[in-house]
Order: structure tokens, then C-alpha cells, then sequence
């Protein structure tokens, strides 16, 4: 016959009891803080491919705020010098319609450019434009800058981006624009 001792029972109730209620608490904390991140997820930026034109991808964004962004998006053919390691660079054109911003052309490398420098484009060795520079992206001066640069774009078939690194490294990156006009006319038509 098996004979218990009534406090080693309590004790053993206790903890069991003790570790229920732990474990209760933690699937409660785990489910709250699911919940959270899941109702974040259902409200985090929401992007939709418009589709794949040649070498250039068109996008839209619906931010968590409702805000409509379209973009296209290309990455470059070709960089030099190839000794050095480049980041990973790409060329934008973009529609905000919200804030009224039309062909915002921008060129990320994924290094810091030197400081109060500027990034050179030249579109078919014809057409050559220069784009402002702060950290690692560029820009064109204004509106004005950046229809002419989106202009010359659609007519174009290939541009190339120079620029100098906050080291001093001069760089060059060759992208096609093949598909650029379709591109361009899907992300118009997507923000309108």
C-alpha cells in the first residue's frame, strides 16, 4: 500500500498549479503579441508589380497611410571599375501623386558619394545631366531637371551614371533602357 505524505501532495498541487498558470500567461502574452504584429502586418506598406518590361520592373506602393506611390525600377548592365565592390546600386523614376510629384528620377549606389559632389548622366553620349547628391542616393535639381531626364530616357536606349565615392573612387554604371517607355507608361497609368 502506497502511503502519501499530504505535504509533498500540496507541495506538488502547488507547482503544477504554478506552472499551469506560467504556461497559461505565456500562451496568453505569445497570442497578444501576435495579434499585434499581425494587425501591423495588415497595415504595413502593401507593393503590387504592374509588370516586367525588358530591364525595367514597374511597381505600385499603397503605404500604410493609403499614400499611392508608383515606381519603376532598374539595376545596372554594367560598373566599373570592377575591382571595386559596389553596393547594390539602381536607377528609379517615380510618381507620388499625393504630393504632386511627377518622374522623380533617383540613383541609389549603396556607398556614400563625396560629400557636395554630383552624379553625372549622359543618355546615349548625347544628352548629359547632372543629379545632387546626399549619402548614397542622387537626385535632379528640380522638376524641370527631372521631365527632361525622363524625356530623354524614353528616347533613349542605354545612359550611363558616373560618380565618386566618398573615398575619391570614380565609378560608372551602365543601364539599359530597354522597356523604359513601357514601364514608364504603366506606372503613369497606375498614378494618375
Amino acid at each position: 500500500m502506497l502511503s502519501y505524505d499530504f505535504a509533498t501532495v500540496r507541495h506538488c498541487y502547488t507547482c503544477c498549479r504554478g506552472y499551469q498558470l506560467k504556461r497559461i500567461f505565456q500562451i496568453f502574452f505569445y497570442s497578444l503579441v501576435g495579434s499585434f504584429l499581425l494587425a501591423g502586418y495588415a497595415r504595413a506598406d502593401n507593393r503590387q508589380l504592374l509588370g516586367t518590361y525588358r530591364d525595367w520592373d514597374a511597381f505600385m506602393l499603397i503605404k500604410g497611410s493609403g499614400e499611392k506611390v508608383c515606381y519603376m525600377i532598374s539595376i545596372p548592365k554594367s560598373s566599373s571599375p570592377r575591382t571595386l565592390k559596389h553596393g547594390n546600386p539602381f536607377l528609379t523614376v517615380s510618381h507620388k501623386p499625393a504630393r504632386k510629384i511627377k518622374n522623380e528620377v533617383n540613383f541609389v549606389v549603396g556607398y556614400n558619394f563625396r560629400k557636395n559632389s554630383r552624379v553625372t548622366m549622359k543618355v546615349d553620349k548625347k544628352r548629359t545631366f547632372r543629379l545632387f547628391t546626399e549619402g548614397d542616393g542622387a537626385w535632379g535639381d528640380d522638376v524641370k531637371a527631372d521631365n527632361a531626364m525622363t524625356s530623354a530616357m524614353k528616347r533613349g536606349s542605354s545612359l550611363v551614371m558616373s560618380a565618386q565615392s566618398k573615398r575619391g573612387n570614380n565609378t560608372r554604371y551602365r543601364f539599359s533602357l530597354s522597356g523604359f517607355t513601357a514601364a514608364h507608361n504603366a506606372i503613369t497609368k497606375a498614378c494618375r
